[in-house]
């Protein structure tokens, strides 16, 4: 063999060995884009969004996260049907609207799957301590903020004051808002499920009251509007002063679009769970969060996030396997 021929082959393997080592760096410097739908900056769905979004920077380090602020959890199912994201929380009645075609999503749109049930929403009404309203039904002709028009609390209080026959007159602020509207008078009443650090800093400044549901109410709720649970809201988590009262909730569940990868939405899934402390610094409501909460959920789990539940012992009837 000649030397200029020798020559050529090592130069030969040089130059392989060089492309290959930088195809492998390239590769692994590789990244790709992941956009959350979020909801309304400094809600309690924005909270739980921001917990999402830690948990997505730990388990996929190669994905750059970005939020989008939205009006609540309804504007963002509209968005990832209309195509628009790859995941964010929505609620469980919006959810089955999603999946049944019905309502909003009667068109074609982009399919959506579950990930996991992320928390209850607390549907709960607050007035001031020295509120003459004791009862829901106190609130007939009284003010009442229901948060911005399209968003998940929004349409719950719609259809729970509809359901119940009770004439309210609604305002659609904000939080911040809403708490200014309170301290005024401006406002008797303001619902929201859970809370957020603007309520717990006014109940502070200005002691409140949550609105008790009956038994009986619950259960004339509930007759109307299935999707709603008789759940304890423990209220001094959020407002000062406050203990466990009864009301209604349902879940917000973390959803994607069908077509998100398997091997992502497993990463997600167990990311959710294994670093749940994650989620619990966003928001405690977060301790709602575990497997054996699966199944409360009615809406059909990705494929992704059914390998991780049954690798833990979760067994996924036939009805949410998609």
């Amino acid at each position: 063999m000649s030397i200029r021929f020798k020559i050529k082959a090592c130069s030969l393997i040089i130059v392989v060995l060089l492309v290959s080592i930088f195809s492998i760096s390239v590769f692994s410097a590789q990244q790709y884009d992941l956009l959350v739908m979020s909801s309304v900056i400094g809600g309690i769905g924005f909270q739980y969004s921001s917990g999402v979004a830690r948990v997505l920077g730990v388990v996929l380090p190669d994905a750059r996260v970005t939020m989008e602020a939205t009006s609540g959890y309804i504007d963002n199912a509209k968005r990832l049907y209309a195509g628009f994201g790859d995941l964010g929380i929505v609620s469980h009645d919006t959810a089955r609207e999603v999946y049944l075609n019905e309502g909003a999503f009667g068109g074609k749109g982009t399919s959506l799957l579950t990930i996991a049930p992320i928390h209850i929403l607390y549907w709960n009404l607050v007035v001031n301590e020295d509120s003459p309203i004791k009862t829901i039904w106190d609130l007939e002709g009284k003010r009442v903020n229901l948060q911005p028009k399209g968003s998940s609390a929004e349409s719950t209080a719609a259809k729970l004051f509809e359901a119940l026959k009770i004439n309210i007159i609604p305002s659609y602020y904000r939080h911040t808002e809403a708490a200014e509207g309170m301290r005024t008078g401006a406002i008797d009443s303001h619902w929201q499920g859970g809370s957020n650090p603007t309520w717990m800093e006014y109940s502070v400044r200005k002691p409140v009251r949550v609105i008790e549901f009956s038994d009986e109410d619950v259960a004339k709720i509930r007759k109307e509007l299935p999707f709603l649970s008789k759940v304890s809201f423990p209220a001094g988590d959020y407002y000062e002063g406050s203990g466990n009262v009864q009301v209604v909730g349902t879940w917000a569940l973390l959803m994607c679009r069908e077509n998100l990868e398997e091997d992502v939405v497993y990463e997600i899934t167990k990311g959710m769970y294994e670093h749940k402390d994650l989620m619990l610094a966003a928001h405690p409501g977060a301790a709602d969060m575990g497997l054996d909460k699966v199944l409360d959920c009615t809406v059909p789990y990705h494929p992704g996030a059914i390998k991780y539940y049954q690798e833990n012992g979760v067994q996924i009837p036939s009805e949410l396997i998609p």
